[in-house]
């Protein structure tokens, strides 16, 4: 029974998608329209063909460095990355505890927001517990770290940058 109720939907579902490419004509102006999928005219917008072949594929469209990327990376390697988004340009590690600090732990958080190499492209912000009575405390943010971790990662972006050169 539930086959022949699967084979109706399937069939309802392929009936549904039409291979009519006919135009809508609007009554008042006589403008004529070809609807698309996510648009009311497939003129404008975006279609399914444009998400599945690009054809921008020169990197334009890339809203990161890669410099800074790549450094990003590399500095924050010291501890376990939970999420990197490279298109978005975001990175979280894990929390990270230093085996000469046991009693503070940090979680570091980049933010890159520029396609430039330049210092307003990047922005860290690192979250730190203390450890009292086994019970990790309230987190708060250590901007003089995230400053010298962000100058860490220019001074390797520009590093990066100056050995591409060569």
């Amino acid at each position: 029974m539930s086959k022949y109720i699967f084979c109706l939907y399937i069939l309802i579902f392929l009936n549904a998608c039409s291979s009519d490419n006919s135009s809508v004509k609007n009554p008042i102006t006589k403008e004529e329209k070809t609807p698309g999928i996510f648009s009311k005219d497939s003129k404008k917008g975006i279609s399914l063909s444009d998400l599945l072949n690009p054809k921008n594929t020169d990197g334009a469209n890339i809203n990161v460095n890669g410099f800074l990327w790549r450094a990003s990376l590399n500095i924050l390697s010291i501890a376990p990355l939970i999420s990197t988004d490279a298109l978005g340009g975001t990175i979280i590690t894990d929390w990270y505890t230093n085996k000469t600090i046991k009693d503070k732990r940090i979680k570091i958080t980049a933010f890159i927001s520029s396609s430039e190499l330049r210092s307003e492209g990047i922005n860290i912000k690192v979250h730190v517990q203390k450890l009292k009575d086994n019970i990790w405390s309230d987190t708060y943010l250590d901007t003089e770290l995230a400053n010298q971790i962000e100058n860490n990662i220019l001074n390797e972006a520009r590093n990066l940058r100056i050995n591409s050169m060569k």
